[in-house]
Protein backbone atom coordinates (compact mmCIF):
# COMPACT_ATOMS: atom_id res chain seq x y z
CA UNK A 1 0.00 0.00 0.00
CA UNK A 2 1.25 3.59 -0.57
CA UNK A 3 2.81 5.80 2.54
CA UNK A 4 2.97 9.42 3.07
CA UNK A 5 6.41 9.89 2.60
CA UNK A 6 7.68 12.75 4.64
CA UNK A 7 9.59 14.42 1.90
CA UNK A 8 9.34 17.75 0.02
CA UNK A 9 7.54 17.37 -3.29
CA UNK A 10 8.79 19.11 -6.37
CA UNK A 11 6.34 22.23 -7.42
CA UNK A 12 3.26 22.09 -9.46
CA UNK A 13 1.98 25.31 -10.13
CA UNK A 14 -2.13 24.38 -10.93
CA UNK A 15 -4.66 22.62 -13.13
CA UNK A 16 -3.08 22.31 -16.76
CA UNK A 17 -6.03 20.88 -18.67
CA UNK A 18 -8.58 17.96 -18.77
CA UNK A 19 -9.28 16.48 -22.07
CA UNK A 20 -12.82 14.58 -22.43
CA UNK A 21 -14.03 12.20 -24.79
CA UNK A 22 -16.87 13.47 -26.82
CA UNK A 23 -19.11 11.69 -29.48
CA UNK A 24 -19.39 14.65 -31.48
CA UNK A 25 -16.71 17.67 -31.26
CA UNK A 26 -18.85 20.43 -33.40
CA UNK A 27 -22.03 19.73 -31.12
CA UNK A 28 -19.83 19.72 -27.83
CA UNK A 29 -17.72 22.70 -28.24
CA UNK A 30 -20.85 24.36 -28.90
CA UNK A 31 -22.06 23.42 -25.64
CA UNK A 32 -19.30 24.47 -24.26
CA UNK A 33 -19.33 27.91 -25.37
CA UNK A 34 -23.32 27.95 -24.96
CA UNK A 35 -23.98 26.67 -21.95
CA UNK A 36 -20.70 27.45 -20.05
CA UNK A 37 -19.28 30.55 -21.80
CA UNK A 38 -16.05 28.42 -22.88
CA UNK A 39 -14.48 29.58 -26.24
CA UNK A 40 -12.77 27.47 -28.86
CA UNK A 41 -9.51 28.33 -29.22
CA UNK A 42 -7.76 25.46 -31.58
CA UNK A 43 -8.47 22.21 -33.21
CA UNK A 44 -5.93 20.36 -34.45
CA UNK A 45 -6.44 17.14 -36.80
CA UNK A 46 -4.66 13.73 -35.87
CA UNK A 47 -3.97 10.69 -37.62
CA UNK A 48 -7.18 9.40 -35.55
CA UNK A 49 -8.27 11.62 -33.20
CA UNK A 50 -9.32 15.57 -33.41
CA UNK A 51 -8.99 17.67 -30.20
CA UNK A 52 -11.15 20.96 -29.97
CA UNK A 53 -9.59 23.17 -27.09
CA UNK A 54 -12.28 25.20 -25.36
CA UNK A 55 -11.11 28.18 -23.26
CA UNK A 56 -12.36 29.64 -20.24
CA UNK A 57 -11.78 33.49 -20.93
CA UNK A 58 -9.83 35.25 -18.42
CA UNK A 59 -8.22 32.32 -17.40
CA UNK A 60 -5.64 29.76 -18.30
CA UNK A 61 -8.25 26.72 -17.93
CA UNK A 62 -8.31 24.46 -21.15
CA UNK A 63 -11.18 21.87 -21.09
CA UNK A 64 -10.26 19.80 -24.33
CA UNK A 65 -12.46 18.04 -26.09
CA UNK A 66 -10.97 14.74 -28.05
CA UNK A 67 -13.13 12.81 -30.74
CA UNK A 68 -12.00 9.69 -32.01
CA UNK A 69 -12.08 7.65 -35.13
CA UNK A 70 -12.59 4.53 -33.21
CA UNK A 71 -14.14 5.06 -29.83
CA UNK A 72 -15.20 1.76 -28.07
CA UNK A 73 -18.93 3.45 -26.60
CA UNK A 74 -21.19 6.01 -27.39
CA UNK A 75 -22.25 7.28 -24.14
CA UNK A 76 -20.35 8.31 -20.91
CA UNK A 77 -20.78 5.95 -17.88
CA UNK A 78 -19.42 6.82 -14.75
CA UNK A 79 -19.65 3.48 -13.33
CA UNK A 80 -16.47 2.79 -15.70
CA UNK A 81 -13.15 2.73 -14.52
CA UNK A 82 -11.94 6.41 -15.11
CA UNK A 83 -13.65 9.65 -14.66
CA UNK A 84 -16.36 9.91 -12.31
CA UNK A 85 -17.60 13.76 -12.63
CA UNK A 86 -16.28 16.94 -13.56
CA UNK A 87 -15.95 19.71 -10.88
CA UNK A 88 -15.87 23.62 -11.72
CA UNK A 89 -15.58 26.24 -8.91
CA UNK A 90 -17.71 29.04 -8.42
CA UNK A 91 -16.91 31.75 -6.14
CA UNK A 92 -20.29 31.94 -4.04
CA UNK A 93 -23.40 30.80 -3.87
CA UNK A 94 -25.13 33.98 -5.19
CA UNK A 95 -23.03 33.00 -8.69
CA UNK A 96 -24.25 29.32 -7.93
CA UNK A 97 -28.06 30.57 -8.16
CA UNK A 98 -27.20 32.89 -11.30
CA UNK A 99 -25.93 29.61 -12.99
CA UNK A 100 -28.86 28.20 -12.06
CA UNK A 101 -31.19 30.46 -13.81
CA UNK A 102 -28.98 30.43 -16.66
CA UNK A 103 -29.49 26.62 -17.15
CA UNK A 104 -33.12 27.70 -16.69
CA UNK A 105 -33.33 29.98 -19.74
CA UNK A 106 -31.39 27.70 -21.81
CA UNK A 107 -33.89 24.96 -21.11
CA UNK A 108 -30.47 23.09 -19.34
CA UNK A 109 -31.67 19.76 -17.15
CA UNK A 110 -29.64 20.62 -13.72
CA UNK A 111 -30.21 19.88 -9.98
CA UNK A 112 -30.77 22.46 -8.92
CA UNK A 113 -28.92 24.22 -5.86
CA UNK A 114 -27.93 21.12 -3.81
CA UNK A 115 -26.16 20.65 -0.36
CA UNK A 116 -23.35 19.01 -0.47
CA UNK A 117 -20.20 18.34 2.15
CA UNK A 118 -17.80 21.34 1.42
CA UNK A 119 -20.48 23.80 0.34
CA UNK A 120 -23.31 23.89 -2.41
CA UNK A 121 -23.28 22.56 -6.11
CA UNK A 122 -25.71 22.08 -9.30
CA UNK A 123 -25.20 18.97 -11.24
CA UNK A 124 -25.99 18.89 -14.98
CA UNK A 125 -24.49 16.61 -17.75
CA UNK A 126 -23.06 17.58 -21.00
CA UNK A 127 -24.59 15.99 -24.50
CA UNK A 128 -22.30 12.84 -23.78
CA UNK A 129 -23.42 12.35 -20.05
CA UNK A 130 -20.34 13.16 -19.04
CA UNK A 131 -21.27 14.26 -15.42
CA UNK A 132 -20.23 17.89 -14.22
CA UNK A 133 -20.94 20.02 -10.80
CA UNK A 134 -20.79 23.79 -10.89
CA UNK A 135 -19.43 23.98 -6.98
CA UNK A 136 -19.02 27.47 -4.47
CA UNK A 137 -17.07 25.95 -1.86
CA UNK A 138 -17.70 26.70 1.22
CA UNK A 139 -14.22 26.60 3.50
CA UNK A 140 -16.25 26.33 7.14
CA UNK A 141 -17.31 23.00 5.77
CA UNK A 142 -14.41 21.21 5.32
CA UNK A 143 -12.87 22.46 8.56
CA UNK A 144 -15.69 20.96 10.65
CA UNK A 145 -15.55 17.83 8.67
CA UNK A 146 -11.67 17.42 9.45
CA UNK A 147 -12.48 18.11 13.27
CA UNK A 148 -12.07 15.02 15.42
CA UNK A 149 -15.25 13.97 17.20
CA UNK A 150 -15.35 15.09 20.67
CA UNK A 151 -12.48 17.27 20.36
Amino acid sequence: MWQRLDMDFPAMTGFGHIDLTVTDGERSAQWWEQVLGFQLIATSERSDFTIRSMNLPGTYFTVQLVTHDHRVTDRFDERAVGLDHFALRVPDRAVLEAWAEHFDHLGIDHSGVQEEQGGPLIVLRDPDNIQLELWALDPSLGSRRSEKPGA
